[in-house]
């Protein structure tokens, strides 16, 4: 502890020649309101059955990541493949009674221009050629629809990501709107907080936001207010996205969110200037010819600059390239 306390007044004999000085002077900054937040998925759903049938086959549990198409989940298929190849046979049939029909009709429509044949037989031609398309019609949406039946008994993963929730076991009998299981993308997130009244108005008429993390910032790249305010709480839900996917944060994570409320002037600084020791942060200050290693106290950062809340003064010249200084630190 006394070596950390020394190391503050610590005096560096060097010539500043070469060196890089910054002079230290207020800048114009935001304000910010500090408000607590929760990341969410923005793609989170609930797979359900859209058929009836049993479950045959399990691919995919919780904490499992699965992508996009990736089969989750299959049925057993039988009666449905039966229905497909009756739909299919259906569909064959009304196709060769309608093309007969057609022909008939073509071949009465020929007799009757060389008026060989009453117009009732012609009418009665067309009016039977019309019925077999209408059941060829319904036959083919019939064999659709039971193809889509098959393909229900197969559930597929909506997007990549990772199952949360699941809610069928092997051999259960499932029927449409059954919930199968439940997953989240990790690729899209966002940030849900609540607006205290007091600022909305604020927050609405310069909106900017940015979210903190382990002392990383990620600026909103779209915040939205819902325009209604919560009576017990008096506050207005408001939802920040994140223009890109972070590593470091995941759905269900308490973060800090800054909203901007307004300007005022700091000592803003280079971050390059910063000098770490430990757990002490620090800058050179000049000092006539020498440079004197002085604690500092940070704030919020802006850009490549940081606030300085302590340990320096508006006027003070501080080293930018310290760490291609030629001096050695003497305790």
């Amino acid at each position: 502890m006394k070596s950390r306390l020394t190391t503050l007044v610590l005096l560096i004999i060097v010539t500043t020649s070469q060196a890089q000085w910054h002079k230290v002077s207020y800048e114009k900054t935001n304000t910010f309101r500090f408000l607590n937040g929760e990341i969410e998925a923005v793609n989170k759903a609930t797979v359900s059955s859209q058929t009836t049938g049993r479950v045959e086959k399990l691919y995919y549990d919780v904490d499992d990541f699965v992508a996009k198409n990736t089969i989750l989940v299959e049925f057993t298929n039988t009666e449905q493949k039966a229905k497909v190849s009756q739909a299919n046979a259906n569909a064959n049939a009304a196709k060769i009674a309608f093309d007969q029909a057609e022909m008939d009709y073509i071949r009465i429509k020929d007799i009757f221009a060389k008026k060989l044949v009453a117009k009732s037989q012609l009418d009665q031609s067309l009016s039977n050629r019309n019925a077999l398309e209408a059941k060829l019609a319904a036959a083919n949406a019939a064999a659709i629809s039971a193809k889509k039946q098959l393909e229900y008994t197969i559930i597929r993963a909506p997007y990549d990501g990772i199952v949360t929730n699941r809610y069928v076991e092997q051999g259960e009998v499932v029927s449409p709107g059954t919930a199968i299981m439940e997953g989240l993308s990790l690729s899209q997130l966002r940030v849900i907080t609540h607006i205290p009244e007091k600022i909305i108005n604020k927050v609405k008429s310069n909106p900017f936001a940015k979210i903190i993390h382990n002392n990383q910032e990620i600026k909103a790249s779209k915040i939205t207010i819902f325009p209604y305010a919560d009576k017990s709480s008096r506050t207005f839900k408001a939802r920040l996205d994140i223009e890109t996917s972070q590593a470091e944060l995941f759905p269900g994570m308490t973060v800090k969110v800054a909203f901007k409320t307004g300007e005022h002037k700091s000592l803003m600084i280079p971050k390059e200037a910063l000098v770490t020791r430990g757990e002490l942060i620090m800058v050179y200050v000049k000092s006539g010819e020498n440079k004197i290693l002085r604690h500092v106290k940070t704030g919020l950062e802006s850009d490549d600059n940081i606030a300085i809340v302590s340990g320096l003064n508006a006027g003070d010249e501080i080293l930018i390239n310290s760490l291609s200084s030629n001096g050695k630190d003497k305790e």
